[in-house]
């Protein structure tokens, strides 16, 4: 995203997603009982308390990052025929245009141990078919967090036929350099969550809308020109 986003901006929002990624990690005692509650929990270490406004060349730049847990819906929900738990996305908006330049990473949430991950790799092969490139394990472990893009942990998974792969990179390392820096993720792609859907651009041009009710959405919003949004925190375009 350095493309579109200004480089000392992008760095600091770097900088934010290693250091609350560390502060996340604190809460591993306390949540670890449930993996959704420990995805809530990195989600709200995450957020950013409102705008904050990053000048530069005296045009003003504001950003924040906002987390929402939505309602679960049950064992017929969508999410699980796309195998997915939630989605971090980037949202880079101009003055007062439109959505211009979207990127999301679908991610399923696991403790590095339990009977949940027995259906690591069936859940990730899902995400892939729905998005391409576009998916990401999380992973939760008294050590630290980890994490590792889907298409890495199923070529793993080809390699050792035997083992259900764990991420290497640190999560922050892979959010703030991976992630954010376009090595991982699917630009293009973004969650609205009033319409319910899912949208994913396909290779040959075009995109194609998923209908699918996720249960966490962790979203980056960037603004030029200081426009501020008067929306609700958490709604959705």
């Amino acid at each position: 995203m350095r493309d579109v986003i200004p480089e000392g901006l992008f760095r600091r929002i770097q900088a934010h997603l290693r250091e609350r990624m560390a502060h996340a990690e604190h809460g591993w005692e306390p949540g670890a009982d449930e993996e959704d509650t420990l995805t809530g929990d990195l989600g709200g270490s995450l957020r950013t308390l409102g705008w904050i406004e990053s000048p530069r060349d005296a045009e003003p730049w504001h950003w924040r990052i906002t987390y929402k847990k939505f309602r679960g819906r049950g064992d017929g929900a969508p999410e699980k025929q796309t195998g997915a738990d939630g989605i971090f996305q980037v949202e880079v908006h101009r003055g007062n245009e439109a959505l211009i330049v979207p990127k999301g990473i679908l991610f399923q949430a696991k403790k590095f141990s339990g009977s949940s991950r027995s259906d690591l790799i069936d859940q990730v092969t899902r995400m892939e078919q729905t998005a391409p490139g576009g998916s990401a394990v999380f992973e939760f472990s008294p050590d630290g967090y980890r994490g590792a893009s889907g298409r890495d942990v199923l070529l793993a998974r080809e390699r050792h036929p035997d083992r259900i792969p764990h991420p290497d990179d640190s999560l922050g390392h892979y959010l703030a350099d991976r992630f954010l820096g376009c090595e991982s993720g699917l630009r293009g792609m973004y969650y609205d969550a009033v319409r319910g859907i899912l949208v994913v651009p396909l290779e040959q041009g075009g995109v194609k809308v998923v209908r699918v009710s996720l249960g966490h959405r962790i979203a980056l919003e960037v603004r030029h020109n200081g426009r501020r949004t008067t929306e609700v925190e958490g709604a959705d375009r």
